[in-house]
This record gives structure tokens, C-alpha cells and sequence, in this order.
């Protein structure tokens, strides 16, 4: 184990914010070429799953072994490591806690795509589910565009007026539809299995950030939504059409045009203009690429 770096939850936290994140995960779509990525692998148990996610970026190579847990309806709890090794000698060079990891990548790249996406004039934002990766989403979002408000709604009322004590301009909703009427920006971060958000609830310009279905079976957007979406926006294909929102994409009437976001990043194709009236959707599963680039910067940055 000599000069290994062995890195906590709070080493991370201490090392990485949110802001500085995004511009990592920004580069990394940016330069897809340079990755290699196996599909994720799933194994289930009762309660949750198991997943082995292993990637190349450029000289890193890495994996993440991590397990989602839903110890009760609407609680999850995310236990997880990244190890990283040199591809040019093979050696390991860190081990890291990957809980906050996780969190802040996840925010990092709702942060990427809600700057190239929501309009450039948004100022109210929604947040769906108000459990661990809240603050930082909110954190991403934030970062990308100056919000006068910020909506929150959860099962859970108690711990939507936890996560509003943090911020000045948070609101919390007791009803869904209240919540997601005046947003700009919607981003849902939830465990459901049913398709729970209408589009009859939302702004005709929204931009929607789907990170809770990220895995087989999971959903939080209604049929609707996707029929009425003028541009989707996904991660990476083959997970998101396993994963994703997206695969439900065989319910929809009429199939909306849909870009991977590392071309949308790479040829700076810009849907935020503030007159686009058009819906954007943006599926994201998690990406074992963003946890190795994430953590190649913690251990460079340590070193």
C-alpha cells in the first residue's frame, strides 16, 4: 500500500466542490475520444442493487464497486469506492470513499447540461426528491445560472424543510403541480418505478434534468413528458435506453430528436437561448467515466 492514497468521504469534501467539478466533467464530454467504457453491471438483491462500473480516461483507468440501498419507501443510502490505476505502469494509485464523489460528479454534470440546455434567462428552479444529492444539485445549478428561487418538494416535508434551511431563496411545496408550475428548470432526484410528473404541470420552455431512473424499471417522468419534449438529451445511449427515461421511448407517438450530450458539449451547440420556447430533457444514469476523470483530479490535486 505505500504511497497509495487512501482518500474518505471528508478528504473528498475538503478537496472538491461542485463548482470546480463541473468544468472536469465539461472537458471529459468534451474529449469522449480519449474513454473507454464497459456497460455498467447490475446485480439485484431485495432491497437494491449492486454495480461495477469500470472506465479508461485518457492515462486513468478505474472502477467504482457501489451499492444503492432503499432501506425504506423513498430513503436511499449509496455505499461506494472509486479505485484508480496509471494505465502507462499499471500502478494503483488511489482508493477512495465515493459517496460524496458520486454526489458531486452527479451535480457536476446536471450543472453541464442545465448550462448548455435552460434557457440563459431561468431564474426559478424545482428540485424533486429531497434526499442526499439535493444540496449539491441545487449547488450545480446554481452555479450555472443566478435562480431567485428554489422549489422543493419531497414525500417527506420534513426533510424538504431540512434541505430549505440551507438556502435563503428555498421554498418547500406540499404539492407536486404548486412545485413545478413556475419553474424554469426542473430536476428530479427520486427512486420511483412509475412515471409520476405530467406534462401538464410544466412551463412550456422547461428544461428537466431525470437523474433518479438510473436503473432497468425506474421512471419519474410521465409518457407525456417525453411526447411533448422538443430536444432529449442523454449521457450515453446504451445506458440511458436500458436505464434511462429513455427507455420508455416505445410508448411515445412522436419520437423527439435526442443528441448524446458529449456532442452537444463538443461542437458548443447552444439550446439555452432565452427565447427558445421548446421543452429539453436531459436523461442522465451516471457514468463510470465521470468517476475516474473525478478522481484522477482529487489525486492529482492531493499530490
Amino acid at each position: 500500500m505505500d504511497n497509495i492514497r487512501i482518500l474518505s468521504n471528508d478528504d473528498v469534501d475538503n478537496l472538491l466542490t461542485v463548482s470546480e467539478c463541473i468544468p472536469i466533467i465539461d472537458n471529459l464530454f468534451a474529449n469522449l475520444d480519449k474513454t473507454q467504457m464497459p456497460p455498467k453491471v447490475y446485480m439485484n438483491v431485495p432491497h437494491g442493487d449492486f454495480r461495477s462500473m469500470p472506465a479508461v480516461v485518457d492515462k486513468t483507468a478505474g472502477i467504482k464497486w457501489a451499492s444503492l440501498n432503499i432501506s425504506e419507501p423513498g430513503k436511499i443510502n449509496i455505499f461506494a469506492k472509486v479505485l484508480i490505476n496509471d494505465t502507462e505502469t499499471g500502478k494503483l494509485l488511489a482508493i477512495m470513499d465515493a459517496e460524496l464523489l458520486t454526489a458531486i460528479r452527479t451535480a457536476a454534470v446536471t450543472g453541464v447540461a442545465t448550462n448548455h440546455l435552460a434557457r440563459t434567462d431561468s431564474t426559478t428552479a424545482a428540485f424533486v426528491g429531497c434526499g442526499n444529492q439535493t444540496r449539491r444539485q441545487i449547488e450545480a445549478v446554481s452555479a450555472v445560472r443566478d435562480l431567485e428561487a428554489i422549489f422543493l418538494y419531497d414525500l417527506d416535508p420534513e426533510r424538504a424543510e431540512m434541505l430549505a434551511c440551507e438556502f435563503d431563496n428555498a421554498h418547500v411545496f406540499h404539492s407536486l403541480e404548486v412545485c413545478l408550475r413556475e419553474a424554469d428548470i426542473v430536476t428530479t432526484l427520486t427512486p420511483s418505478r412509475k412515471g409520476f410528473i405530467q406534462y401538464e404541470w410544466l412551463k412550456e420552455a422547461v428544461h428537466i434534468n431525470a437523474v433518479g431512473a438510473d436503473a432497468e424499471g425506474k421512471r419519474e417522468l410521465d409518457v407525456s413528458v417525453l411526447n411533448n419534449m422538443g430536444l432529449i438529451v442523454y449521457d450515453e445511449w446504451e445506458q440511458c435506453s436500458h436505464s434511462g427515461e429513455i427507455q420508455y421511448l416505445n410508448e411515445v407517438a412522436r419520437k423527439p430528436v435526442s443528441f448524446p450530450l458529449g456532442e452537444i458539449v463538443r461542437k458548443n451547440l447552444q439550446y439555452n437561448n432565452s427565447n427558445r420556447t421548446m421543452g429539453t430533457l436531459f436523461d442522465a444514469t451516471g457514468l463510470a467515466i465521470e468517476d475516474v476523470a473525478t478522481a484522477r483530479y482529487i489525486y492529482e490535486k492531493v499530490k
